[in-house]
């Protein structure tokens, strides 16, 4: 039996197992069909998802008609926007750019935004300012943008931070600045926790669609672009399973 599926079916029983206990306790307590089917959601739907199995029935109780339904809705209330990221590009050049820091912190800015074809980068501020905000518990994302303005790809900007910090890293932020102003896109690719524009998803994706792409890319966070294929924040696996969850259980309500 597929690992997966056996600890799921492990915890179902569990469930119904304290459902029954609760009956047992309480004889006024009555467990009812819906109840079940709630109490086990996120189990269900976690397989739903992942396509171990294709629908759950319950006696009348279909989970099928009402997951499909849940699924095909646009994810555009489960965007989060960034807060405090820079409208414009991250300037760090070796005069002017360490002073911004303080401001930036004060925004609690959870994401540093880059432009690739941009000259006014430094690597040592570059550095400075990575390992600064990264000793605060907002700052998450690097935000790399084309030079129209476009969004190119999210990196984990914590992870640089380690990287850039470490005594023998793989490289420096001398070359990651130089990366930055030549465009150099495939040596980007290196920062840790890339996710490039192929993977971003749009206001209008449907839940079902960005959970089958979390779960091919091996990410709990994808990056969320408009029309124009500018960046307007992040969603993740969390906000969107706790929504399918919410969406089916009062489906099944009803």
């Amino acid at each position: 039996m597929n690992r997966v599926v056996g600890i799921s079916i492990a915890a179902f029983v569990l469930i119904l197992g304290l459902l029954i206990l609760l009956r047992g306790i309480n004889s006024k307590f009555e467990v009812k069909p819906t109840d079940i089917v709630v109490a086990i959601l996120p189990v269900v739907i976690f397989l739903l998802v992942t396509g171990k199995i294709g629908k759950v029935a319950f006696g009348e109780l279909t989970i099928e008609t009402a997951f499909v339904k849940a699924s095909t809705s646009v994810i555009a209330s489960q965007v989060t926007p960034l807060t405090g990221l820079p409208s414009e590009p991250i300037q760090t050049d070796p005069k002017l750019g360490i002073e911004e820091i303080p401001r930036l912190i004060e925004k609690k800015t959870q994401g540093l935004l880059f432009r690739l074809g941009f000259s006014g980068y430094y690597g040592p501020v570059i550095r400075e300012y990575f390992i600064s905000l990264s000793k605060q518990p907002f700052l998450r994302y690097v935000i790399l943008e084309n030079p129209d303005k476009s969004f190119f790809a999210m990196a984990d900007a914590r992870g640089l931070a380690d990287l850039l910090s470490s005594a023998n890293p793989p490289y420096t932020a001398d070359q990651f600045a130089s990366w930055l102003q030549s465009s150099d896109k495939a040596s980007l690719k290196r920062l840790p926790g890339y996710i490039s524009s192929e993977n971003a998803v749009t206001e209008t994706t449907d839940k079902d669609q960005a959970l089958r792409l979390m779960e091919s890319a091996n990410v709990d966070t994808l990056p969320v672009v408009n029309k124009d294929k500018r960046f307007v924040g992040i969603v993740n696996r969390s906000r969107l399973t706790a929504s399918l969850i919410l969406d089916v259980a009062q489906q099944l309500k009803k």
